[in-house]
């Protein structure tokens, strides 16, 4: 049976800042709520820790390598912008099994707007929220209101109080297009689909009052790996310190930008908040489909570094992740589940929730999550993942090629432009040294090298192809005739 899915996507939200994932001092009272009576995944990544090639992800099911959004929409003379648009979105495929499809706030991908692309046919852009602001006599540009001086400013601390009120916030906004549709959708006989795609907690993090004040930044305990001194690590993350001018920060100076971050959390927790008190007064919460994630982390200081990008580091990579099934379907709610999952994962768990058999159109690189939101993971030990890809392509001004491998000890990182790297998970958590080029790890490199390149192959990463008359590998590999 087909049932409602209201899908909150949020925009660079860390794993460990969610209360229900250990934050101590972080509040998040309605996703905890939502997390008890639904599936906490504990090991969920992003497929690739940038905007763009995330969502496109979620869209498709397929990762960055084949659906080609390898950068940000605009990133390179925009051109990888519209190789997604050749292949199909979950919400088509939902439209065409009889959904109604809406979609409200940041979406970031090409052809924002058009149903021709996506088949979502309500839809509130970023260009309706400004619309908005206009009709109420605000006059605001994100760039010149919030980004130069918040980004820019003199200390560089990317934080501070928005211009915008709480109510006139694009994450509130957001929160009311979501209500309306519902509203709407919920007075006709087919089941809906819904987006809510948060700008938040996003850098830079201009939070509205009361939220920018809500944490006292003395709060924020100091980083495990604020002392990295990128000793055998790849030189553009030390990089990345002087293109965002982190490296004089003091942790005094990240306490701020957390404590900020904390702030902008919390604030869009109310209003997810909000959406679900509008599901629950249309009597719709206990049949619904609810998803929960962010498209990829944030640093936040972590190893001295800001934003995202060139790392393959937990902070940027690990994301949190909530699935609430409806109640008939729901028997192991309040549960937390320990496997392996993928943004990737998403539109095949959407296309199973509406019953259509996707498999016989062009295949998925993700799997859909509801054996795991069924049946014990204990049973599923033969036919799951043991072990996460993801990739990384580069962005605005450089392509740098990285691919990551994990399981629930090590950690490889291939980074074909630099020296690999190599981190013991239970024993180095921060990811502060580097095994990669220690003798006695060796038979660990050639284990985690092996296994993946048959990880890459078997997802069709061209990264490991073999050609007549080169190795495309750079080292990951020895082909046969080299040997």
């Amino acid at each position: 049976m087909s049932y409602p899915i209201l899908y909150f996507l949020t925009d660079q939200w860390r794993y460990d800042c969610l209360g229900c994932n250990g934050a101590s001092v972080l509040k998040t009272p309605n996703l905890d709520s939502l997390a008890a009576d639904g599936v906490r995944f504990e090991r969920a990544y992003t497929t690739n820790a940038l905007c763009s090639p995330a969502r496109a992800s979620i869209l498709t099911g397929l990762y960055p390598h084949h659906h080609g959004q390898l950068a940000n929409t605009g990133n390179f003379n925009a051109v990888f912008d519209r190789q997604v648009l050749d292949h199909k979105g979950y919400f088509q495929y939902l439209k065409e099994a009889g959904y109604h499809t809406g979609y409200c706030g940041k979406f970031h991908l090409g052809e924002e707007g058009h149903y021709s692309q996506w088949y979502i046919e309500d839809w509130r852009t970023e260009g309706d929220f400004l619309k908005a602001l206009n009709q109420n006599g605000i006059t605001y540009d994100f760039g010149i209101h919030e980004v130069q001086p918040l980004e820019w400013g003199k200390e560089a601390v990317f934080c501070g109080r928005s211009v915008l009120s709480e109510r006139d916030h694009h994450d509130a906004w957001t929160a009311d297009q979501a209500i309306e549709m519902i509203e709407r959708f919920s007075e006709e006989e087919e089941p809906f689909v819904i987006c809510a795609g948060f700008h938040g907690p996003h850098f830079p993090y201009a939070v509205p009052a009361p939220y920018d004040t809500m944490y006292d930044p003395e709060l924020v305990e100091r980083w495990e790996n604020f002392d990295e001194m990128f000793e055998q690590k790849p030189l553009v993350q030390q990089k990345e310190l002087m293109r965002w001018n982190t490296a004089h920060l003091s942790f005094k100076g990240w306490q701020r930008v957390v404590a900020a971050y904390w702030g902008y959390c919390s604030f869009i927790d109310a209003q997810i908040g909000r959406v679900i008190k509008a599901l629950k007064k249309k009597g719709l919460y206990e049949e619904a489909m609810i998803v929960f994630s962010s498209d990829h982390g944030d640093m936040l200081g972590g190893h001295r570094l800001f934003n995202k990008g060139f790392n393959m580091y937990e902070e940027d990579n690990h994301i949190p992740l909530i699935v609430k099934l409806p109640a008939d379907a729901a028997e192991t709610a309040g549960r937390s589940c320990s496997r392996f999952v993928s943004l990737a994962d998403l539109a095949p768990t959407f296309l199973e929730a509406a019953d259509i058999a996707f498999e016989k159109e062009k295949p998925m690189d993700g799997k859909s999550l509801f054996p795991l939101l069924r049946q014990d993971e204990g049973d599923l030990k033969k036919a799951w993942r043991d072990e996460i890809l993801v990739e990384f392509n580069g962005y605005e001004s450089t392509l740098v090629t990285s691919r990551m491998i994990r399981d629930e000890t090590w950690k490889y990182v291939y980074n074909p432009f630099s020296i690999d790297e190599l981190y013991d998970m239970e024993s180095d958590p921060g990811e502060l040294r580097n095994l990669a080029a220690l003798p006695a790890f060796a038979h660990v490199m050639r284990r985690m090298r092996e296994r993946m390149y048959h990880c890459l192959e078997e997802a069709g990463d061209s990264i490991v192809e073999l050609s007549l008359w080169q190795s495309n590998s750079y080292g990951l590999i020895v082909s046969p005739r080299e040997q």
